[in-house]
């Protein structure tokens, strides 16, 4: 079994001859011999030799150097040049070929098979390497996931066709730019931009995830919501720092659908809500006109058959009847809400809770704009919800509401003295306190719920509620 098949190409028959010679008995193959450059490339397009033993001065129009320069460009084959120059130009031109060794006439056996030894392993090795980077170059391509590495100058050394169409570079505008120039990323939540993709604040047990609060603006000024993101240090062979990998993908899709299961939650829990009010005013209609005539009509009754102090006992106690009927049937569905804005209806509703119980505040600061009909309704049921969890639950002996409003929001706040709640936030929602009621209907009206509490320091809630077109009637 030979060590190799090789080509000769040697303008010197005599010198041909020996090569062959020599490499044979060393237990190489030599499947072709040539003078001329031309010949040369049209062996190679039927032969294919570990290596080609390549003279510069040639016959022909092209020498060797242009010849190698042909072979460097079309085949993966070696070339060793054979010559008798040695001038710095001619050398010169030859290394822009990149050849794998020289052998300089005269040359002795020895170093023949020295030189073309290196030259066949270095180029099985550097082929092994090759193979190895596109099978890892392929696998990247074929990510869906935007994968982008950066050298320890933070400057882009490869991005796959994913990151290619998130950030609307090719490969080559990208390549040696700095991370922050191609990946520019916006916090959703704060505004902030641009944001360093390898600063972001990271905690948690993935300690190298890319926050989620994230959108990709890409040279066109799009933004894409990006997310389960990752940025990995790269490590040389003696555990020094190279670079950084980092990946991320489109998550549009998936916070498209997380938004759409979100309003049909927001709209399942409106659908509840409103069969709730519905039943409360048809159980507020049957109590004021059901049941509260009936009692006035038993009240007549008695009035015009009984006299004395039984009779005025009894007058008494169908009077406190008929008050708690009414206010039942208010608090069921308070009638104020259609004709009063949503401050009277709060002072209303302090004073009426005053009178019996604890020591309740109203406080509103400026002008309030008039509401649409559902807030006022959610406004008030979550100011009436929190007043009776203070008193109920907390043990409160002073509440205050306070109302207000800026440019662009309504503000409530229900603040109380009471015995606090023990339990962590992501349990507060889990028990029967109403408070999933409340910040439901928060949650409704596109406005943000905060619950501050500890044992023993009160209560605080605090909605937000952004205002519309439609609450615009100032009173």
């Amino acid at each position: 079994m030979s060590k190799g098949e090789i080509l000769i190409v040697e303008d010197s028959f005599v010198v041909a001859l020996h090569l062959e010679a020599t490499l044979e008995n060393e237990g190489y193959k030599v499947i072709g011999k040539c003078d001329s450059g031309e010949n040369a490339i049209a062996l190679l397009d039927e032969l294919n030799p570990c290596l080609v033993l390549m003279d510069i001065m040639l016959n022909g129009m092209l020498d060797g150097i242009e010849v190698a320069g042909v072979i460097r460009e079309r085949y993966d084959i070696p070339v060793v040049y054979i010559t008798a120059l040695s001038d710095k130009a001619t050398i010169q031109r030859a290394k822009l070929t990149q050849p794998y060794g020289f052998l300089t006439k005269p040359f002795d056996d020895r170093e023949i098979f020295t030189i073309i030894e290196m030259a066949i392993y270095k180029h099985s090795i550097e082929r092994k390497f090759r193979e190895s980077e596109e099978k890892y170059f392929s696998t990247l391509k074929s990510i869906s996931d935007a994968v982008i590495v950066v050298d320890n100058n933070f400057d882009i050394t490869y991005l796959n066709h994913s990151a290619q169409a998130l950030v609307h570079y090719t490969h080559t505008d990208a390549l040696d730019k700095p991370i922050f120039e191609v990946v520019k990323l916006k916090d959703i939540d704060t505004g902030d931009f641009p944001i360093n993709p390898l600063q972001c604040e990271v905690g948690g047990r993935n300690v190298n995830a890319i926050p989620e609060n994230l959108v990709l603006v890409n040279s066109n000024g799009q933004e894409i919501p990006i997310g389960e993101g990752r940025f990995s240090p790269l490590l040389g062979r003696r555990e020094n720092f190279i670079g950084f990998v980092i990946t991320f993908r489109d998550i549009t899709e998936k916070r498209d659908r997380k938004l759409m299961e979100k309003q049909l939650e927001i709209q399942k829990k409106m659908a509840q809500l409103e069969g709730e009010e519905k039943e409360r005013s048809r159980i507020a209609k049957d109590l004021h006109d059901g049941l509260g005539q009936m009692l006035n009509a038993i009240k007549m009754n008695a009035q015009m058959n009984f006299a004395g102090e039984a009779a005025s006992q009894l007058f008494m106690q169908l009077d406190e009847t008929i008050e708690e009927c009414v206010r039942i049937s208010e608090n069921l569905s308070p009638a104020k809400l259609l004709h009063f804005d949503l401050a009277t209806c709060l002072q209303s509703l302090c004073e009426g809770v005053a009178a019996t119980s604890a020591k309740v505040h109203f406080k509103k600061h400026g002008e309030i704009l008039s509401l649409m009909q559902n807030k006022k309704v959610h406004l008030y049921r979550i100011a009436q919800e929190a007043l009776s969890n203070a008193i109920k639950h907390a043990k409160a002996t002073t509440i205050t509401i306070q109302l207000s409003q800026t440019d662009h929001y309504v503000d409530l706040t229900i603040e109380d003295d009471g015995q606090g709640l023990g339990l962590s936030n992501s349990n507060l929602f889990d028990k029967g306190n109403g408070l999933n009621n409340m910040k439901s209907r928060a949650e409704i009206m596109v406005g943000n719920f905060v619950m501050e509490s500890r044992p023993g320091d009160g209560v605080l809630i605090n909605v937000n509620v952004p205002l519309d077109n439609l609450d615009h009637a100032k009173i």
